[in-house]
């Protein structure tokens, strides 16, 4: 890395230790090779002293205080992830960090965003990033539109179920999965005066799938919220008797690293929260066809959405040339350092190098 006219600046810290870890890790790469680098959280931008370099490069990372505090449990009462107010406050969050920024170092340095603030909330809204993957032909979920309960009902098959996923959410928080002799909710059931209710767990509560089975009522209350419902998409058999999907981390429009995340096949998700195991690239088990389909795919999604760094998730319908990108995760988390050093990648083979940041 040039580390003669470029600095770091990592903004973001974690509520806790555990959730500070990835930008520690950054900080303490840059210090090992005698990077300038600054580490510092949002609401101490002002305090920030000069750098040595004019060239500063922005790492943002997600903002737990401001979202623990204004966002997780949102103060219209709506269900988590589908309140759109809090979708807004939390877009205008690095809205303002951008201004906050400009307008401290703007005359004397300039800033590159390696997550652009003006773009840092857009995976958080399904249908807005969705909608975007599709205009630029990037293969998505199938989406079902209608919110008539019987249509919906009629979508289901013995092989295949949907999900109904908030809209403004993530972290597999949120999620309904109808499939055709169970439906699995991991709201929280709630019993109010003799009716059941949909409600939030707690900030720091696990999401705990409950059997909500032909109760109709609860999907009511769900359908009427922000929501996006999709076609359940069934792995190709290739572990056995699981399921998996693809986090790919497209950085500067190159797949770096990816890894597999496998769970038992009568699991609802396979996010970690439900004990999913993980395979590291390149030892995944998949074929040559299956990689080189999922790595062009999250290329071509990162170039849609216009981001310079982030996590694609992908699923495979059945087959290599059914590929599709579930998510998209501006703030995905670093992987294993045992299987890949992100943050050394960072520092030295990947913003360092090209200067097209915005």
């Amino acid at each position: 890395m040039e580390k003669d006219n470029k600095s770091l600046l990592i903004l973001g810290k974690g509520d806790k230790e555990y959730n500070d870890r990835n930008a520690a890790r950054l900080f303490t790469y840059a210090n090992k090779v005698d990077f300038d680098v600054i580490k510092s959280d949002y609401s101490e931008i002002n305090l920030i002293k000069g750098f040595r370099n004019e060239t500063i490069y922005v790492m943002l990372f997600f903002p737990y205080s401001f979202w623990n505090e204004h966002c997780e449990i949102p103060s219209d009462n709506l269900l988590y992830g589908t309140s759109k107010m809090v979708y807004e406050m939390f877009n205008n969050f690095f809205l303002d960090v951008k201004h906050q920024l400009e307008q401290k170092f703007s005359n004397h340095y300039q800033l590159k965003y390696i997550i652009n603030p003006e773009t840092a909330a857009l995976d958080r809204d399904k249908v807005a990033t969705l909608n975007l993957l599709k205009a630029n032909n990037v293969p998505t979920t199938d989406i079902i539109t209608s919110r008539n309960l019987i249509d919906l009902l009629n979508d289901i098959t013995p092989e295949k179920g949907i999900f109904i996923k908030c809209r403004y959410g993530a972290e597999g928080k949120g999620i309904t999965l109808l499939k055709h002799n169970k439906w699995v909710t991991n709201y929280k059931v709630k019993n109010i005066a003799g009716n059941a209710y949909l409600v939030n767990y707690g900030v720091y509560d696990k999401w705990i799938f409950s059997d909500i089975t032909e109760r109709v009522d609860l999907l009511e209350q769900l359908l009427d919220q922000e929501v996006i419902v999709e076609k359940e998409i069934i792995s190709p058999d290739i572990f056995p008797n699981e399921k998996f999907d693809i986090r790919a981390y497209s950085i500067d429009g190159k797949v770096p690293h990816f890894f597999a995340r496998i769970n038992n096949k009568n699991n609802v998700v396979t996010n970690f929260s439900q004990g999913a195991r993980i395979m590291h690239s390149p030892h995944i088990g998949l074929s040559r066809e299956y990689i080189d389909a999922a790595m062009d795919i999250a290329v071509k999604a990162s170039n849609a959405l216009k981001s310079t760094f982030i996590g694609i998730d992908l699923m495979f319908d059945g087959s290599p040339d059914k590929i599709k990108v579930v998510e998209a995760q501006t703030f995905t988390d670093f992987p294993d350092i045992r299987y890949f050093d992100l943050a050394k990648y960072l520092i030295t083979d990947s913003f360092a190098k090209q200067n097209s940041l915005q």
